[in-house]
Formats: structure tokens, sequence, C-alpha cells
């Protein structure tokens, strides 16, 4: 079996009696979606918080392809290869999306944004922006502004600027969130296609997506990962029935 690219280790985080992050543990392996669930309220958001750097752990490791990045922060997280998309994003509404993904290009490589104007005209800049758009599916829009996308195009948008990072992981936090039926369809081919160049730690409420894509799923309750495992052996699991009674049914 392969190394993980991306392993938490034995996560805690509580707020005051709290216990928000309570012992996690999982990991994330080459070409892998591995889907992370659970009702509301059961932590979901403070363990990406923990695995994205904007929360530090009471206890436990981060550890991204071998090294410990637990008392990283976001940026320094981000140059090591976590993308985290689908969170409030930094698309900036008025630019086009060429102009968007661009910017995320000039910022991967260090590059002042205050050279933003000849950057557009920077050859290598744009021919990387669009191969991301293109990978995005989103060729056809590059002169759009991202503020007259769809939603869809725009969460399409945000994972194009997510490519710019060149990322080694992707955490992604219900990209089907607010997307109709087609909608969904195309993402979850998108997500499929990019496990490839970089595997996927999911969130995500859409079930249907999610049996669709996972590898793995890790069942997540009150602050800890109550089952672990395939599809089959997750629908199986009277656990996780009851956990999601009256929420969502995984059959």
């Amino acid at each position: 079996m392969t190394e993980p690219v991306l392993e938490v280790r034995d996560l805690h985080r509580a707020f005051g009696a709290l216990k928000a992050t309570d012992g996690v543990s999982l990991t994330l392996r080459r070409s892998e979606i591995h889907a992370l669930i659970g009702p509301n309220g059961a932590g979901k958001s403070t363990l990406i918080g923990l695995i994205a750097g904007n929360l530090k752990p009471d206890a436990g490791q981060v550890v991204l392809n071998g090294r410990d990045v637990t008392q990283a922060d976001v940026a320094a997280r981000a140059r090591a290869g976590l993308a985290r998309s689908f969170q409030v994003s930094a698309v900036a509404a008025e630019l086009t999306v060429l102009q968007n993904v661009v910017l995320a290009v000039q910022g991967a490589r260090g590059q002042s944004f205050r050279f933003f104007r000849p950057a557009l005209a920077n050859t290598g800049l744009r021919a990387a922006a669009e191969a991301h758009i293109a990978r995005a599916g989103l060729s056809g829009r590059r002169a759009i502004p991202a503020g007259d996308l769809a939603h869809g195009e725009r969460r399409r948008l945000e994972l194009a600027m997510a490519l710019a990072l060149a990322p080694r992981a992707f955490v992604l936090d219900e990209p089907m969130a607010g997307m109709g039926p087609d909608g969904a369809r195309e993402m979850t081919a998108l997500l499929d296609d990019l496990r490839h160049e970089a595997p996927i730690l999911l969130v995500e409420h859409d079930m249907d997506a999610v049996f669709a894509l996972a590898d793995r799923v890790s069942v997540l309750v009150s602050g800890r990962i109550i089952a672990s495992g395939t599809v089959a052996e997750i629908r199986a699991d009277p656990e996780v029935q009851r956990a999601y009674l009256g929420e969502e049914r995984l059959e």
C-alpha cells in the first residue's frame, strides 16, 4: 500500500467543554477520493479547519507528503501542496475567468500582484491559466466576469484557481452545494477525473455524489470517526444508519 499523501493523526480540538474534534485519524492516498460525511454539527468544519491550517489542534498531527505541517499556517500548507477550495473563495467578481486564474497562477509562483497588468501579457502565465481553465471545463467562458457566472460555473472557477497551486492533495468542502442535478453530475465527472492529478478529501452532503465517487468513506459524529470503510461497508453499518436516522438515508 502506498504511503499517504495526507495523514491526520489523533487530532483533538475543544472549545471550552465541547470536544469538536475528538481523536480523529484518517489518511488520503494517491488517486483516492476519501469522503468525510456526518450529520449537521458533527464537527466537519472544525476538522477541515484543522487540516487546512485555519485552526490549530490541542493535540495530534497533520502530515502532508511525510512532512509535519501541524504548526504551519494556511499559506504555508498551500505552498506545500494542500489545495482547499469551495469555502468562501478569493474569486474577484469584477475580473474575468481568465484574469482570476492568471492571478492565482501569479500568486502560486510567488509573484507580486502589483504587476497584474504585465502578468496578463505574460504568455507563460496566460498559457498556464488557460490550461487550468480548460481542465475545469470553462474555456468558452474565460472572457466572462466571474460575477456573471452561474453557480456551478463559479465552483469550476474556484477549482481552476486551486489547480494553479499544482496541488498534492485537494480538500473540497461541499463542492455540490447549491447545484441542480445536471451541475452535480458534471462536477462529479470532473472530480472523478481530477483524482488522478491529486487525491481528494471530499466533504459532501450529496450522498449520490459520495457513493459514486468515494473509494473510502469516513463518518464523523460528535467529533469522532464512528466508521470508515468502502461505500458498501458504510451503507451496511448499523451505527452509521442510527447516526443518520432522520437526516440521510444511506440506501
